[in-house]
């Protein structure tokens, strides 16, 4: 089945999702490749016959997944309203004239200074405000229309008042913690303090007419983080991400669920509270810092705490232009039991990954055009799924961009690439997730694994590769 959920404050409306256009397709696997088996329209799914028993590839748009089951929903779920209509830009011209703000303050460094975001949970809309000139220190009062908001999750949606289509605006600002180890400067954290409620209102995001935005911002209800994060047990796995990898920063948010299901969270509604940490970070932290949420008390709080590292590899071609390759150890919950307990890997990264049993952490050139993607289990932690990328690296844009999603079982430590997903003189990289998400059924709800907490998860990446 691919049922869509559409999560609002009056409910969640279901619809199903047409799939003529690109339909599902089963893949057998068999001792030199695959065989494919083509699905018809059922009871408002897919039906496929003649799968025997045991584990096959369903494919889905560009990403498969491994399981045995013989019912698997691949909807997805969404926020807002299910008759939102979408513009075709994510940017918008605004103009903004806003009283009662907290003294503005700049960026730098590791500090994000003032902000503005916009969050509606009526449609699917979460966004930042972008200023072309400076804003004063200290200012209090803005009128500026030299301003544009983007939309960081879709489209911008047409905004219907009838439908009950308002927002948030909310200004985040820097709070100061406790004197750091390594530099002994104080934590600086970025937090939400002043807030507005826009009623439904009419607007279109054309790219010329600009979304009006004013009124007084009001201070908002403002309660406390007090956690322990043990940094020093993140850094040993660098080179469990990959051999050549390093430390690089750290960081935490406690981010909004709008609506979200009781076990987790749907979309992004914008943050609360968050700080980055000095680069290769090794010490424990401990702290309690203040952040403001205007919200309902149904939109749950969820906190992440998450460590990146990073290798540096000129890809094949580049002429020497070294590129990052990128992998994360983190952990997801609501925030009341992340900081419940000290934070600390709850799992480590897959080890010994290899493409054809040849240890993928080293470039080469892969000829063979369905190849094996192999791993051994984490050292520590229990594993439920594992979530293998493929990425492509784009000499366009000189990065990596990603290009199919498998979804496996805990259990599983390889998967064939299907034939003809590797491309003719193209250079690639693989990295594989370890998750343990105890609410997550990846061989049934394979698209909603992310969304199911808590969620732990460690990666481990592959060099470049190329093809010839």
């Amino acid at each position: 089945m691919n049922t869509e959920r559409f999560f609002t404050s009056v409910g969640v409306a279901v619809r199903g999702k047409d799939m003529s256009s690109n339909p599902p397709e089963v893949l057998l696997r068999t001792h030199s490749g695959f065989t494919r088996i083509a699905g018809a329209p059922y009871n408002g799914g897919y039906r496929f016959l003649n799968v025997p028993q045991g584990e096959y590839y369903l494919r889905s748009g560009s990403a498969y997944v491994l399981t045995d089951e013989r019912h698997v929903e691949i909807g997805r779920n969404y926020l807002g309203r299910q008759d939102t209509a979408f513009t075709s830009t994510y940017h918008t011209p605004l103009s903004v004239s806003l009283t009662n703000l907290a003294p503005w303050q700049q960026a730098g460094g590791l500090a994000y200074g003032s902000r503005l975001q916009f969050v509606s949970g009526s449609v699917d809309f979460a966004g930042e405000a972008y200023f072309r000139n400076t804003i004063p220190t200290g200012t209090t009062e803005l009128e500026t229309s030299d301003t544009e908001a983007s939309n960081l999750t879709n489209f911008i949606p047409v905004f219907e008042a009838a439908k009950g289509d308002g927002m948030y605006v909310n200004q985040l600002t820097n709070v100061f913690g406790k004197p750091l180890p390594t530099t002994g400067a104080p934590l600086v954290a970025n937090s939400l303090v002043r807030s507005m409620h826009v009623p439904p209102f009419d607007f279109t995001a054309d790219g010329f007419t600009p979304l009006t935005i004013s009124g007084e911002m009001q201070e908002v209800p403002q309660s406390n983080v007090s956690l322990e994060w043990r940094l020093g047990a993140f850094t040993p796995y660098a080179s469990d991400v990959h051999p050549a990898a390093v430390p690089r920063t750290p960081s935490f948010y406690i981010d909004v669920s709008a609506h979200g299901p009781e076990e987790g969270w749907i979309g992004y509604s914008g943050e609360v509270f968050s700080f980055l940490l000095p680069q290769g970070a090794s010490f424990t932290l401990t702290d309690r810092l203040p952040y403001g949420n205007p919200y309902p008390a149904h939109w749950r709080l969820v906190g992440s705490a998450s460590y990146s590292f990073r290798a540096m590899e000129a890809p094949p071609g580049s002429g020497g232009l070294l590129r990052p390759l990128s992998g994360f150890i983190s952990s997801t919950d609501y925030v009341e039991n992340l900081v419940a307990a000290p934070i600390a890997p709850r799992l480590t990264p897959p080890r010994g990954l290899a493409i054809d049993g040849i240890p993928a952490s080293s470039q080469r050139v892969v000829g063979n055009t369905s190849p094996i993607i192999s791993w051994q289990p984490p050292a520590n932690g229990a594993p439920t799924a594992y979530r293998v990328m493929l990425q492509r690296y784009s000499e366009e844009y000189y990065t990596l961009m990603g290009q199919n999603l498998f979804y496996l079982p805990g259990t599983a430590t390889e998967v064939r690439l299907p034939p003809g997903i590797l491309e003719p003189d193209t250079v690639y990289a693989v990295r594989v997730m370890a998750i343990d998400s105890p609410n997550a059924e990846v061989t049934r709800r394979p698209f909603s694994t992310h969304e199911l907490l808590p969620i732990y998860s460690a990666d481990t990446t592959s060099s470049f590769f190329s093809t010839p």
